[in-house]
């Protein structure tokens, strides 16, 4: 018979609303994310919903680019993403994504590149369950805007247990 577990106050475990640790994806939109045009270490800021919870741990980042460039994407916990004040920047890690050394095309067209073996705890620290994500193009080619320019990422996610 199920029901709720309750704890009593003493003796017991620290019961969590997530037992188990599960898997899933959190994925920019082409049309809608990282749309501008980024001269030579120019960046575009963007929060992308998604994440179950603000406690969750990055496993893996897949890019898709329809243009071979080297990108940075540094990953934030709040949406005022960097502060010139280092005690109230909230950078939480950052990922390079190398497309004319380490680009794969499939049969022509777009580029892709996967970051595998990621362990990046992240906690959004305002609640909003997205992540905060800055672009920055590292290649002295300008990323285009529009359909010529799109850029995608896709994340694996891993929910951490929530403290009721």
């Amino acid at each position: 018979m199920a029901g709720d577990i309750v704890g009593r106050g003493y003796g017991s475990p620290d019961f969590v609303k997530e037992l188990r640790p599960s898997t899933y994806s959190v994925s920019t939109d082409k049309d809608s994310h990282f749309t501008d045009q980024l001269i030579q270490d120019a960046s575009e800021s963007e929060n992308v919903s998604g994440l179950r919870s603000s406690r969750v741990r990055i496993l893996k980042a897949v890019m898709q680019s329809d243009q071979q460039l080297k990108f940075g994407l540094f990953i934030y916990r709040t949406k005022d993403f960097d502060d010139l004040d280092i005690d109230s920047d909230k950078f939480v890690g950052y990922l390079e994504f190398n497309s004319p050394r380490y680009g794969v095309q499939q049969s022509g067209g777009q580029y892709r590149i996967d970051l595998n073996g990621l362990d990046i705890d992240y906690i959004d620290e305002d609640v909003t369950n997205q992540l905060h994500l800055v672009l920055k193009n590292l290649s002295p080619t300008t990323k285009n805007s529009g359909p010529t320019g799109e850029v995608k990422f896709d994340f694996s996610i891993e929910t951490k247990s929530q403290r009721s």
